[in-house]
């Protein structure tokens, strides 16, 4: 089958009229017309064009042996043993390469080849380790193991298909930098076959020329191996990319209702205003960004210059939003005042048991204590006061135990009562005021007991704290600064500060002790290390 009845059947075959051919080729119909005629054959680069556009070889195209072109093209395309083919070629014409290489130029060769496969390396840490990380705390709901095995199961998917890819463009970086310009050009005999036919043409000085010059003919046809890995390193990153288009969905539902939210509240104060158009644009990029990567995912074609218009217009829209929102934060007066907060005494009552601390370490607790003796109470009973805002805390306390001492510990718990937070936010913005509440949660715990409860609790609280002590008017202050014990090293046991003892857990194991002086008493360092180890 001669050359101009291959074209005429690969035009109808991909449903191209004469006209649309020559546009794609950028020549004229009468050209296109006159080569499916025979009567004249295309240039050599048109050849070339003809075999990409429609997917085959030149051998394909030429070789007038060949009769059926769809059958030829569906062999080469289903025949694994092209794959095999195509590797063991360049195999073979790499080692030709560098067996009429200079040394100097060999050596530069691998240098470069090298440099790029280590500069591919470490942009790929960063390609396969962000990604993988954000996909996985989508799944933050299974829990922390199941997320780290995602993680490390995307990680690992990534890695092969960044090693894929970065394979990909060493070769072909090797290819078009070095294998090309050795190649023995093997088509040469078939190129001056038609340089002869193509006397008959116009053109004839022009390829007279053409046949007189060296031409190296670059990629007619990718190696087979390297689409086979292609395809699959597309596979993987279309795999990827819907993942991240689902956590940009999710994303942009996020936008939208914060919008809503923002939109309802712009009456309130004119931050919202300007918090709704920032929203407003991100929706908008983020859409963008979806419609790209679905296009990306189901081979669509995506219309970058309006896209890109709505793009620079909504970075304007967010910039400008971004600064009329810190200016209206600005004028936003921030006032400490606690007498917003509904102050009330709750009391907690207690029963002294031996050894008992009381501790307080939970919300708006600092580390002060305010021991008061009355007499009147019980031998024995302790009550413990906070003065708190019922609406937004509550006084809890739960029992533990911290170096084998029994401990009480007193906490404010915040109550998650959105509905009281959020008018009190409403209304400071409304006055375009913010209050704030520094002070509150400065004030001691108060604890009340008879002389000698109250001595024995500041006694046990010496033993696991240093402490700061000021005596007033049948009133103590206390004021926690540091642990009055130190283990250096760990302790592979448990202490027991009641007696300052140690129980080892581990054989051939001890604790070597040493006092500190410090300003609010001794403070206990002890080094713990295995026996076959200098203490010093």
């Amino acid at each position: 089958m001669k050359f101009g009845d291959k074209l005429i059947e690969l035009r109808k075959k991909n449903g191209y009229s004469q006209e649309e051919l020559a546009e794609k080729l950028g020549v004229s119909r009468q050209s296109v017309s006159k080569w499916e005629s025979n009567n004249t054959y295309p240039e050599t680069d048109k050849i070339i064009q003809i075999a990409n556009l429609f997917d085959c070889s030149m051998d394909d195209l030429i070789n007038d042996k060949i009769t059926d072109v769809e059958s030829s093209l569906r062999k080469n395309k289903n025949n694994f043993n092209n794959v095999w083919d195509s590797l063991l070629e360049f195999i073979t014409n790499t080692v030709n390469m560098f067996s009429k290489m200079k040394f100097s130029d060999g050596l530069r060769c691998i240098i470069e080849m090298i440099i790029l496969g280590l500069l591919l390396g470490l942009f790929g840490k960063v390609i396969c380790g962000v990604p993988s990380s954000v996909i996985s705390n989508i799944f933050r709901f299974l829990g922390s193991s199941k997320m780290n095995l995602i993680r490390e199961v995307l990680n690992s998917i990534l890695s092969l298909v960044w090693f894929i890819i970065a394979i990909i463009i060493l070769i072909y970086t090797f290819k078009i930098r070095y294998l090309n310009y050795y190649v023995e050009e093997k088509v040469e005999p078939k190129i001056e076959k038609i340089k002869d036919k193509e006397k008959q043409n116009e053109n004839v000085e022009k390829d007279e020329k053409v046949k007189n010059e060296k031409i190296i003919v670059r990629d007619e046809k990718p190696f087979e191996f390297l689409g086979v890995l292609s395809k699959i390193a597309i596979i993987f990153i279309k795999f990827i990319v819907f993942w991240i288009l689902v956590g940009t969905i999710f994303t942009t539902i996020s936008l939208v209702v914060s919008a809503v939210i923002a939109i309802s509240h712009v009456a309130v104060n004119i931050i919202f205003l300007w918090i709704t158009l920032l929203l407003i644009a991100a929706i908008i990029v983020l859409i963008q960004f979806i419609i790209l990567l679905i296009s990306f995912i189901f081979n669509k074609k995506f219309n970058l210059l309006p896209n890109l218009i709505i793009f620079i217009s909504c970075i304007v829209v967010i910039g400008f939003s971004i600064g009329m929102l810190a200016l209206s934060i600005k004028n936003i007066e921030v006032v400490e005042d606690n007498s917003l907060f509904n102050l009330e005494t709750k009391e907690i009552k207690l029963k002294y048991k031996d050894n008992l601390v009381i501790d307080s370490n939970g919300l708006g607790l600092s580390n002060k204590y305010k021991y008061i003796i009355d007499n009147s109470v019980e031998e024995n009973q302790i009550i413990v006061s906070r003065e708190l805002d019922s609406r937004y805390f509550k006084l809890t306390k739960h029992n533990t135990t911290m170096d084998n001492m029994p401990v009480i510990m007193i906490e404010e718990e915040e109550k998650n009562n959105f509905k009281v937070y959020y008018e009190l936010f409403i209304n400071n913005l409304k006055e375009n005021k913010l209050y704030t509440f520094e002070s509150y949660g400065n004030d001691p715990l108060v604890i009340k007991a008879n002389e000698n409860t109250i001595s024995k609790l500041i006694e046990n609280q010496k033993k696991l704290y240093l402490v700061e002590e000021k005596v007033k008017d049948g009133e103590i202050d206390i004021t926690v600064h540091q642990d009055k014990v130190y283990f250096e090293y760990g302790l592979e046991g448990e202490y027991n500060a009641i007696d300052d003892t140690i129980k080892y857990n581990v054989d051939n194991y001890s604790c070597k002790k040493t006092i500190e002086a410090t300003e609010y008493g001794e403070r206990i360092i002890y080094a713990c290390d295995s026996n076959d180890v200098s203490m010093e």
